[in-house]
């Protein structure tokens, strides 16, 4: 593919790539995707103004060189900028072309070609927009050479987006002195900017072994700051070490901080087995705060069937509206015929509160069954209460199927309530289907 005038969205960009890095490590983005954000519009601005300001040769060359970046032909790329480098020594933006060779050599693992033209770039360009990139590329080129001196180096820059992939390679290329640094910058007084201690606690997890649950734990104990003790809380359930379990059910039951005991339901949530399902079920009936139930609920349901039966005890117990709604669409995340069944169940009944059976018609009119929509035409016939009936009408709307659609005209047509056939009027108006759009316009005549 190619990018005309844009800059490649790869992980070579130039802000954009580096707020790219922080993402991942911070656990926002794990598995690999570019990111392009409204101040990555900077980064294209600057590589436009580069080619409008190039005699046409130097921007052929150049716009040849990016589109091959584009398409990942890095050997091309590299020719093209070698040549631009070589051929026009003083062009003003010079330190750009440096750059992309660089990231080009990189890609072929010519590491210490590559290091070369960042320390040029570096030494002629020292106030360059692209100096920032060209520290964070010799960072990662470290991991491979081991060059601590760089690391060392770009760990002290002022960015905090090149200390992350500054931190990232001291991990990679020496894990002992990566967990000192981040024991150090959490602790008290430290000044370090808390994207660089959530990167951190990141990389403890995918670097540090054994170590690192015990720094967790130091975090999670000791840290004032509360999204930073989430962050880690989050990180101790994806360790798959079940010993933490006692501390993550104490932080869920005992925790003055709602985020701290959110992050510790969820934490809790990432194991399997059937002593983390226990958990989850004892802080499901007893929280202390209906949001942290609620959470232990949602995320019960991630075990289907199996969980079922618990989940309908503590629902025929319990009085709250709220936590009832929150079983309800536990039910419908399981989306087994079961289920289904018990959402049927709830809906008809008389004896249940009216919102409760208003959220599990919601939940049954996207299930998209032919049985769903046959429970509703029949359910909508026999009910009495208008409000249910309403919430009937809404569900059949969103099934999007013909017998629904003729279903909301013959209510518009014969229903005894006026507000019922205005709610289905109301309803085929915001549907495309021809035999609603003729009834409406049969109405008008």
């Amino acid at each position: 593919m190619r990018y005309g005038n844009n800059k490649p969205t790869s992980i070579g960009n130039n802000r954009a790539r580096l707020r790219f890095m922080a993402v991942i490590l911070t656990g926002v983005m794990l598995f690999g995707a570019f990111l392009v954000s409204g101040n990555a519009q900077q980064d294209l601005d600057k590589v436009n103004r580069f080619v409008q300001t190039q005699n046409a040769a130097a921007a052929r060359i150049f716009r040849e060189g990016r589109d091959l970046i584009g398409d990942e032909e890095w050997e091309g790329a590299e020719g093209k900028f070698k040549s631009f480098v070589a051929t026009y020594p003083k062009e003003k933006n010079l330190d750009a072309a440096l750059y992309w060779l660089a990231f080009a050599l990189t890609k072929q693992e010519k590491y210490d070609r590559a290091d070369t033209h960042l320390k040029r770039l570096l030494t002629e360009f020292p106030g360059s927009n692209w100096a920032d990139d060209a520290n964070a590329l010799r960072a990662q080129i470290a991991q491979h050479s081991g060059d601590q001196n760089v690391i060392a180096q770009t760990l002290n820059e002022d960015d905090v987006e090149v200390k992350i992939v500054a931190l990232e390679s001291l991990f990679a290329s020496n894990p002992e002195r990566g967990l000192a640094y981040v024991s150090e910058m959490m602790k008290p007084g430290s000044k370090a900017n808390s994207r660089l201690k959530e990167a951190g606690i990141e990389l403890l997890r995918r670097h540090g072994g054994k170590q690192a649950i015990t720094l967790l734990l130091d975090i999670i104990r000791n840290q004032t700051d509360s999204k930073i003790r989430a962050t880690a809380i989050h990180t101790l359930g994806r360790t798959g070490d079940e010993s933490v379990l006692p501390l993550l059910k104490d932080l869920a039951i005992n925790s003055t901080d709602e985020e701290v005991s959110k992050a510790a339901v969820f934490a809790i949530s990432r194991f399997d087995g059937d002593v983390a399902r226990s958990l989850l079920l004892d802080l499901a009936r007893n929280g202390k705060s209906v949001e942290v139930r609620k959470d232990a609920i949602f995320w019960l349901s991630q075990h289907g069937d199996a969980a079922m039966d618990e989940l309908m005890r503590i629902y025929a117990a319990d009085n709250s509206t709220e936590v009832k709604k929150q079983i309800v669409f536990a039910l419908k995340r399981m989306g087994s015929p079961r289920a289904l069944a018990k959402l049927y169940e709830i809906a008809r009944s008389n004896s249940e509160d009216t919102e409760v059976r208003k959220d599990a018609l919601h939940w049954i009119g996207q299930s998209g069954d032919k049985l769903s929509l046959d429970f509703l035409i029949q359910m909508y016939d026999g009910e009495k209460d208008g409000e249910v009936k309403q919430q009937i009408i809404f569900a059949l709307s969103r099934t999007g199927d013909k017998r629904a659609i003729r279903k909301m005209i013959d209510i518009a047509k014969s229903d005894s309530s006026v507000e019922l056939r205005k709610q289905a009027i109301f309803w085929l108006g915001r549907s495309n289907d021809p035999e609603a759009q003729k009834f409406l316009e049969d109405l008008l005549k």
